[in-house]
């Protein structure tokens, strides 16, 4: 065919795709994408007839002569003629070389800009053909247009075109459908209204294939807003036997449909699941002749609706053959230590061991509530211990300590530890996952002894700085906590640091976070404000990165606050209903640290409540030396130091008063306080600048006001104690603007 193909009724107009091909400066475009993915239509939509030449080629008609007749023919009439030549000088190679390309470009550099369209490029295999074609594309005028539309991956000189300049790209992802194309094609083609939630549907399925959505709607015709279509489609499953199964030789046929289970096909793989020896050459074969065949990286994907296809008729085919190559399948994506993908194959091969084994090997880098569907949707019966313990760490990644103790209790894990506990038999390794998750279970009920005995029976032999399994660092965590609250928090501090990095390590989350919030106890505790800082801060930045994997830090949470120097402290682990509440020592501890920022602020009524919740917390729970100490005030060393490292608007206004000649007296009459308001006002200034007295607050004010500006810090948590400027005073007129500050205070 020598001209654009009419415009359909049912085509969508892609304007924006057409936007790009307008702004296109480049001689040479390509357009690759799979069959059916809209290059003819996108094409016709955009050239103009008057002065386009339009070849669709055909594997009917591969010879050179066949295609070069028609590209002659297709130029002749915008006055690029060369002289008629028979058949057989079409045919010779040399003569294409020498004659007849020469004699076409020098009519090209005087004919008047145009667009020539190679339409179909993919069915070219002629070897003469697509090296002299190769050779017009390469020296092409600028003024001239060439388009190469091919549903396989592009090659000849596009590398060297792509280098010099010359070359525009559009491919698959360009080509795939928009949720409004997709929408307004539906429509369309159905003849009735589509809902959003319908073309959602059905773009996802085909993964915005053009022609996967047009036989979808055809489909649609008959059917009620709100129904679902089979998949795959009769119509779409007819398209794929056509342009695919029929087109390729029986070794690929059986290559497609075998390796159909596998979502990524490497040879290795192809070859292990198929059982085909020559897996690779036939898997390289099929990428370089279709693009439904995606490379990623050194993988190749096959394309959604097409595997979905393939499925169907391998089932239809050799349905007992199917589990036989999950099976495979699952066997060698766990040992490419790809547990994940390894459950998904067990189970659809009716392996419920293999199934659980996998699904375990997954944690603790599946997300919990991953690893908690793939567990649940398994036969609970004989399941095994490690498989247990693991879903209940889930849980307690969760939010949901209840649930993780049911899980236990249900096939009586706990008894069993306890009668051979009771024994004196040391745990055994099997035993070893469940009592790190007790001893968890046993911090959120306030039972101290009980954690660090499960915790120490978990860890067994291993040693403080020895890698292990995922339950190591949980049970390292857990006793560190324990000995937090045990009034040992120097000799928990390097032990909670070795699990949090440990956990980190392994993607364990929630381990990480546990462990961070409880170091950030034991540094605020043996008077390291600062580290206590940086841990609380990488607690809660682990966490918000990625919520769904672990609980949230209270008391890291509640050390920001309260560092923070917010005007309204507010509980951090009150805002989620639907967590249980954290380990009540914790949370005691985080009140604490809510109540010293308070009495910090001279807010010493809401300190008194703050300290009333934390004592409810630990209600009819032994406290611990720690905490014991904290709530009677008999700490050393007074309150934590967890004061603001920041003023406040008013304190700036007091500070700025402080450096006049005003009384406090006279500074509450300006500012409409009290005259108590303004010294508690006072102490918390002296206590965020370290100050002694009046004269030495204005001093380190007016200090760090002559500092240079240090540049600016991204968006993030506020830092350690000290990091911040409180700000400084206005030097130059400062005494005439004490009233002035006072008043706009």
């Amino acid at each position: 065919m020598l001209r654009p193909p009419a415009p359909h009724p049912d085509d969508v107009r892609r304007s924006r795709l057409l936007a790009r091909l307008d702004a296109v400066r480049e001689p040479v475009i390509v357009v690759a994408a799979p069959r059916g993915a809209g290059k003819t239509v996108l094409l016709a939509q955009w050239v103009d007839p008057e002065r386009c030449a339009w070849v669709s080629l055909s594997s009917h008609d591969d010879s050179p002569a066949g295609v070069w007749s028609a590209i002659l023919e297709s130029l002749r009439p915008y006055g690029a003629e060369v002289a008629v030549r028979p058949a057989a000088l079409l045919d010779d190679q040399t003569t294409l070389f020498t004659e007849i390309i020469p004699e076409l470009l020098n009519a090209l550099v005087s004919a008047a800009p145009l667009v020539l369209v190679l339409d179909r490029l993919d069915v070219i295999d002629h070897p003469v053909t697509r090296a002299t074609l190769e050779e017009l594309v390469r020296r092409i005028p600028d003024h001239i247009r060439i388009v190469l539309s091919t549903a396989r991956p592009p090659s000849g000189p596009v590398a060297a075109l792509r280098a010099a300049g010359r070359l525009a790209e559009f491919d698959e992802d360009d080509l795939r459908l928009d949720p409004a194309e997709t929408r307004q094609l539906l429509a369309t083609v159905a003849r009735r209204p589509v809902s959003l939630a319908e073309a959602s549907a059905v773009r996802d399925e085909y993964d915005g294939w053009a022609t996967g959505v047009r036989l979808a709607g055809v489909a649609l015709r008959d059917q009620p807003s709100g129904a679902r279509l089979p998949h795959p489609l009769r119509s779409v499953e007819d398209f794929f036997r056509a342009e695919v199964l029929e087109c390729v030789t029986s070794r690929q046929r059986r290559l497609l449909l075998h390796s159909s289970v596998l979502a990524e096909l490497t040879p290795d793989r192809c070859a292990e699941v198929t059982g085909i020896a020559e897996a690779g050459q036939a898997l390289a074969a099929l990428a370089a002749t279709s693009l439904l065949l995606r490379r990623t990286g050194p993988r190749l994907t096959c394309h959604p609706a097409l595997r979905r296809v393939l499925g169907s008729v391998l089932s239809a085919e050799q349905p007992d053959l199917v589990p036989v190559l999950h099976a495979r399948a699952a066997e060698r994506l766990r040992r490419d230590g790809d547990p994940g993908a390894a459950y998904e194959h067990a189970r659809l091969a009716g392996l419920p061991d293999l199934a659980m084994r996998a699904a375990v090997e997954a944690w603790p880098e599946a997300a919990p509530r991953t690893l908690l569907a793939r567990i649940d949707r398994l036969p609970a019966a004989g399941a095994e211990a490690d498989a247990i313990a693991a879903a209940a760490a889930a849980e307690l990644a969760c939010g949901n300590p209840g649930r993780a103790s049911a899980r236990l209790a249900a096939v009586d894990a706990d008894a069993a530890l306890d009668a051979r506990a009771a024994a004196g038999a040391a745990a055994a390794p099997s035993d070893r996952p469940a009592l790190a998750v007790r001893a968890w279970l046993a911090l959120h009920h306030g039972d101290l002894a009980a954690a660090q005995t499960d915790a120490t029976r978990a860890i067994g032999p291993y040693r403080l700085d020895q890698t292990g399994p995922w339950w190591l660092t949980l049970a390292d965590a857990a006793l560190g906590t324990a000995l937090v609250w045990d009034g040992q928090p120097a000799g928990a501090v390097a032990r909670l640091a070795t699990a949090a990095r440990q956990a980190a390590t392994a993607g364990y989350q929630d381990a990480a976070v546990r462990a961070l919030d409880a170091r950030t106890a034991a540094l605020l505790l043996t008077g390291e404000p600062a580290a206590a800082f940086a841990s609380a801060s990488a607690a809660v930045t682990m966490h918000e990165r990625e919520p769904d994997r672990s609980v949230p830090p209270v008391i890291a949470h509640a050390y920001l606050a309260a560092t923070a120097g917010a005007s309204q402290v507010a509980i951090p682990w009150t805002a989620g209903d639907a967590l249980d509440p954290p380990p009540p020592h914790a949370e005691a501890f985080a009140s604490l640290l809510l109540a010293d920022a308070c009495t910090a602020r001279g807010d010493a009524r809401q300190a008194r409540c703050i300290r009333a919740q934390a004592r409810a917390a630990l209600a009819r729970l032994p406290p611990g030396p720690t905490l014991a100490a904290l709530l009677d005030g008999q700490r050393a060393g007074g309150m934590l130091d967890v004061r603001p490292t920041a003023l406040s608007d008013r304190e700036r206004a007091v500070l700025r008063a402080l450096s006049g000649p005003l009384t406090l007296r006279e500074i509450a009459a300006e500012l409409h306080v009290s005259h108590n308001t303004v010294k508690t006002q006072v102490r918390s200034v002296f206590r965020k600048l370290g100050a002694h007295d009046r004269a030495d607050a204005v001093a380190r004010a007016a200090t760090t006001a002559a500092q240079p500006a240090a540049p600016a810090a991204p968006p993030g948590p506020p830092g350690p104690p000290g990091a911040q400027p409180p700000g400084g005073l206005d030097q130059p007129t400062r005494a005439q603007l004490v009233r002035a500050s006072c008043r706009r205070a």
